[in-house]
């Protein structure tokens, strides 16, 4: 289908009716994906709401897109605004985008005459519970999945979700936010990095699946090795006290630097000579994404959805996850082969042209279609087939 026919199908006096769950407060990968699906969706005719919780940060960066808002209280309450929500009839599609957004409009739709569909974004490979309660949620609680990668796809499978029922959709980036950044050598400046040195960096939040502790410690390797690089992790949570307090037992605090939370992380990563990605779990990577469209070089880890960014010598360098030996040793052969690291950055920066969130947005208006050609929800109201 062109992208003709999907705007003649979703032409405005025919709007299909989405309502957007999410129920996290934090700003994270996740929330931007949504916010850039909602804009795209708008943009194609279809009526987008977003239930989110009203002290959240996708409910308040949302503002001004072409969508309504719902806040949603938290627990029972919430559960039963999005029951009366979906009992009005005033929606085709729900589309969950997070465990407890899934679990909740899951809960909420047990019963209902008529039920709208239910599209559940998947955005981790962590696996799936095995418990009743997780088995009733993943198997029963949705209509279709849609997976950020193919990673992802199959921890759903191995989930027990039917293979017919995920949908693969990988996440995207607004390629447009890249133009207008500052100046590489005026950020470098602000950095106080010297022509001589080295910035390897990592943007993400700190949190266990991240494995920022790997990357201390690869870093302890490197800088025995070498005096010339400086190490830079963007990001804020939980594990910043315990991150900063493993890089002074390494005797590293000095050339590591906690930027915490930054609006102009893009900036920064536009500074770096390497990016690291040092998870044990993820399913895609969208900083991945932004490094190499930035032409910036990248070392990540072979696991979740990171090999279908990354191939292994071409657009950058995948090692084994939870081995700070081999983490440091992709780093270290970058930062001792020039050539290696442009040609790299400039497969990945060719292949990142394909990143266009808009490809995300066309796969999930398919999935709609598709399941909207049924008559409503595929399961019955008790949620069985």
């Amino acid at each position: 289908m062109t992208h003709r026919d999907r705007n003649r199908a979703f032409a405005p006096e025919h709007a299909l009716r989405v309502l957007m769950v999410d129920s996290e407060r934090s700003w994270r990968g996740g929330q931007a994906q949504v916010r850039l699906l909602m804009s795209g969706l708008a943009e194609h005719g279809v009526s987008v709401t977003l239930a989110a919780p009203g002290d959240g940060e996708l409910y308040r960066r949302s503002e001004g897109l072409a969508i309504q808002r719902r806040a949603v209280p938290p627990g029972w309450a919430g559960v039963l605004a999005l029951r009366r929500a979906m009992a009005s009839g005033r929606f085709d599609v729900v589309h969950s985008h997070a465990a407890r957004a899934h679990g909740a409009v899951a809960v909420a739709r047990v019963g209902l005459a008529r039920r709208p569909c239910h599209v559940v974004s998947r955005r981790v490979d962590f696996a799936v519970g095995r418990g009743a309660v997780s088995a009733w949620k993943y198997r029963r609680g949705a209509d279709a999945y849609i997976a950020i990668s193919e990673g992802v796809r199959r921890v759903l499978v191995d989930g027990g979700v039917a293979p017919e029922r995920v949908r693969v959709a990988a996440s995207g980036i607004d390629l447009a936010k890249f133009e207008g950044l500052k100046d590489r050598d005026a950020v470098r400046a602000e950095l106080g990095l010297g022509a001589g040195t080295f910035a390897v960096g990592n943007v993400a939040a700190l949190a266990p699946h991240k494995a920022q502790n790997d990357l201390l410690r690869a870093a302890a390797i490197v800088l025995a090795k070498r005096g010339d690089v400086r190490f830079f992790i963007v990001g804020e949570g939980a594990l910043r006290a315990p991150l900063e307090s493993l890089a002074r037992e390494l005797g590293i605090e000095s050339r590591v630097v906690f930027t915490g939370f930054r609006a102009d992380a893009l900036d920064l990563l536009r500074a770096f000579d390497i990016f690291v990605m040092s998870s044990y779990l993820e399913g895609l990577g969208t900083s991945i994404m932004d490094a190499q469209a930035v032409g910036v070089p990248v070392v990540a880890t072979r696991t979740g959805g990171i090999p279908e960014l990354v191939d292994d010598g071409v657009t950058g360098l995948l090692v084994s996850p939870r081995d700070p030996g081999a983490l440091a040793a992709g780093m270290l052969r970058f930062l001792d082969d020039e050539g290696l690291r442009r040609s790299c950055a400039h497969a990945a920066r060719v292949r990142s042209s394909g990143y266009d969130y808009r490809t995300m947005v066309y796969k999930t208006l398919d999935v709609y279609r598709e399941l909207c050609e049924n008559v409503g929800s595929p399961l019955g109201p008790d949620g069985a087939d």
